[in-house]
């Protein structure tokens, strides 16, 4: 039995047909997890290299807007008019400068000038509660006094307006022999980063935060702001950040227990600030939700289709067996009812032989030695001639009848004798065709069960040759082929469409030609027909031997 039909054969049985259910459902929902995990992954990596790649841009951004204003600031720090308004204390004069700063660069939120001591002389826009007041303590004035060089502080909560978080850049003045006469600073308000951060729309999706050198928040779109100066939670490559490192990390928050981010931050180059960005791992799996939806109905649709598959080719093979049997059956029994035929005509065939005949020729017999002595009598002579001669001729449809019901000539001296015999009356009968025959075997050679097939063939293929082919001549080959034989009967004729032919039960005997097959293929041989309009017709059948 065939691979295939071993496993089909399986499968009908119910724990087998069960577990190829269960072998798919794991193969194919195995599969589904594993792309769902390998989409999960690639989803990771993508959020890390974005993360990574929005903190580098973001911290080069800033770092650029900071060099700028440290930039526009000793522009005007190195102004003589305003040098020369610095060394006079000319308050008038001086603040004219820092409305004009203010004016050109609208990020310079409250510009102020300080002397070298930190006490504040000048600002805008003007509060006089602050003048003269010691800010040495500010983190801006401990910085740029340090080397007397550009500086930007941390954040600090502002003593004016109304009270924000901000970051200082100051830049040293200096007089025309060198000295520092003044600090000109400005303040830059939080809301300020949170402007320059979200036109580049990299806060969408992610929580950014911006912390300075001493890790206090500067901006953040995760903590909500209070105007208070607060730290950002201290995870453990906060450090690294602080000292101008560079990294991805996964971490656990320990404000937010069980909850796991992805983080990448990068230094603000030369400021010692730093921009974080994380993502919580919970929001990229639900950003793939989607995906892993298609995943998981897809794995389901495959599932449902595989198991129906499985029904079908289950209920599919009972039918294919079922119809099998049923085929069987009905082989044996037409196998049976044509032995039966063929047996009953055998019967009529041997009854005529035996007595119709035989009587017949015993009355001939009678006839004509009743009469053999009566030389006197011509009359009645010539009636028994006359009675004698219509009972030959009664003989012989009764011998014709005979060999179509059973050719008793088969019996006696074999199938090759008697295709040579049926050759010869059919030539006489029809004039104007010739036969020509071609054997390759003895008779010994040809299986019993083949003999009669052949024998009908013959008579078939002859009788409808002769009525629509308008066929000359005629070859019959009988040869071995192929570890078996073919019996071929071919002809000069005008062909006909054999499909067509069998289909309509059409010229050229579409009933025979069924019966023929039919014969040949339960006698265990194959059956053909080679036929075209205008190109002679071919009826082969073969056996195995």
């Amino acid at each position: 039995m065939p691979l295939k039909d071993k496993m089909l054969h399986l499968f009908e049985r119910r724990p087998a047909f069960l577990l190829g259910l269960l072998i798919s459902f794991v193969v194919i929902f195995g599969s589904a997890c594993i792309l769902a995990y390998q989409a999960c992954s690639k989803a990771i990596e993508g959020t890390i290299r974005s993360n990574e790649m929005r903190a580098t841009l973001l911290s080069k951004l800033i770092l650029e807007h900071q060099r700028a204003a440290i930039g526009v600031l000793q522009v005007y720090a190195n102004q003589r008019l305003f040098v020369d308004a610095v060394k006079r204390r000319d308050f008038e004069e001086t603040l004219k400068h820092l409305v004009d700063l203010v004016n050109n660069n609208p990020e310079m939120d409250w510009p102020f000038l300080s002397n070298p001591d930190s006490t504040v002389w000048v600002n805008y826009p003007v509060d006089r509660q602050v003048l003269n007041k010691d800010l040495s303590h500010r983190d801006w004035y401990k910085g740029v006094s340090r080397e007397w060089k550009p500086y930007i502080s941390s954040v600090y909560k502002l003593i004016v307006g109304e009270q924000d978080l901000a970051v200082a850049v100051s830049v040293p003045v200096f007089d025309e022999e060198g000295k520092v006469i003044s600090i000109l600073s400005t303040a830059q308000s939080t809301a300020f980063f949170r402007k320059i951060i979200a036109e580049v729309g990299f806060n969408l999706d992610a929580k950014i935060t911006l912390i300075d050198q001493q890790g206090h928040i500067i901006y953040s779109n995760r903590f909500p702001y209070t105007k208070e100066v607060i730290d950002y939670p201290p995870l453990g490559f906060v450090e690294k950040a602080m000292n101008g490192g560079k990294g991805d990390v996964e971490v656990r928050d320990a404000s937010d227990p069980g909850r796991v981010k992805y983080a990448s931050f990068a230094p603000v180059e030369g400021i010692g600030w730093s921009v974080i960005v994380e993502k919580a791992k919970s929001e990229v799996f639900r950003s793939e939700i989607s995906h892993l939806a298609l995943i998981g109905v897809s794995a389901l649709v495959i599932y449902g289709c595989a198991a129906l598959s499985l029904v079908r080719l289950r209920k599919r093979h009972r039918q294919i067996k079922e119809l099998e049997k049923l085929n069987e059956e009905q082989g044996n029994l037409s196998s049976q009812l044509v032995s039966a035929q063929e047996n009953e005509r055998k019967r009529v065939s041997y009854d005529l032989h035996d007595n119709v005949w035989q009587t017949l020729l015993a009355i001939r017999s009678e006839i004509e030695r009743l009469f053999s002595g009566q030389e006197d009598w011509n009359a009645l002579r010539t009636q028994s001639k006359k009675v004698t001669m219509a009972i030959l001729d009664m003989v012989g449809k009764i011998r014709s009848m005979q060999g179509d019901l059973w050719p008793y000539v088969l019996d006696d001296i074999g199938i090759l004798a008697t295709i040579d015999w049926y050759c010869r009356e059919f030539e006489k009968n029809h004039p104007g065709m010739t036969i020509e025959r071609q054997d390759g075997l003895a008779e010994n050679e040809i299986p019993s069960s083949a003999k009669i097939v052949i024998y009908r063939i013959l008579q078939e293929t002859l009788s409808n040759i002769a009525k629509y082919s308008r066929a000359t001549h005629v070859t019959l080959r009988l040869l071995k082929k192929d570890r078996g034989m073919e019996f071929t009967v071919e002809d000069n004729g005008i062909g006909f469409d054999p499909e067509e032919t069998i289909a309509k039960k059409g010229v050229w005997g579409g009933w025979g030609l069924l019966s023929i097959k039919a014969r040949t293929e339960l006698s265990g041989g194959n059956f053909s027909v080679e036929s075209a309009k205008g190109k002679g017709t071919t009826i082969r059948a073969s056996w195995p031997v």
